[in-house]
């Protein structure tokens, strides 16, 4: 990301919803969560994890604290996910909020990315199919 952000400054680098709720899910299913998932509470919770990314920043970590609480009291077993969830995201992270949060784009921004699928056909149909790096940054930059 550093040399994308060097090559295009004025970029605002988010990281997407999508690959938050996937990095989660594989968690689940890894720690064996999955069945116990299959539960009305137990699935709001889930669903609150999810939803973090569409939280103001200054409320995470009082949203998360209640997650952690409500669902450590299903079972012991989410405890694994959480922790993963506090280290990865939340508490001294190793991804910075501002990168997965995406509160502040929320009336910007538009709520799906289909527009990103038509971009990407128009841009199919006027560069190569596989360019080389250089000639791809040439080609946006135009």
């Amino acid at each position: 990301m550093n040399s994308f952000s060097k090559t295009f400054p004025t970029a605002v680098i988010k990281g997407g919803q999508f690959h938050f709720a996937q990095s989660i899910w594989k968690k689940v299913k890894k720690y064996n969560l999955v069945q116990l998932g299959k539960e009305e509470e137990t699935r709001r919770e889930l669903a609150n994890i999810l939803a973090l990314p569409l939280i103001p920043p200054n409320r995470i970590d009082e949203a998360f604290s209640d997650i952690v609480e409500n669902i450590s009291n299903i079972s012991p077993r989410f405890l694994k996910l959480t922790d993963y969830i506090l280290k990865t995201y939340v508490e001294n992270p190793r991804f910075e909020v501002d990168f997965w949060n995406h509160f502040d784009l929320i009336s910007v921004r538009p709520r799906t990315n289909n527009h990103v699928a038509g971009y990407h056909a128009q841009l199919n149909s006027q560069c190569e199919t596989h360019p080389n790096l250089w000639p791809w940054i040439n080609y946006i930059k135009e």
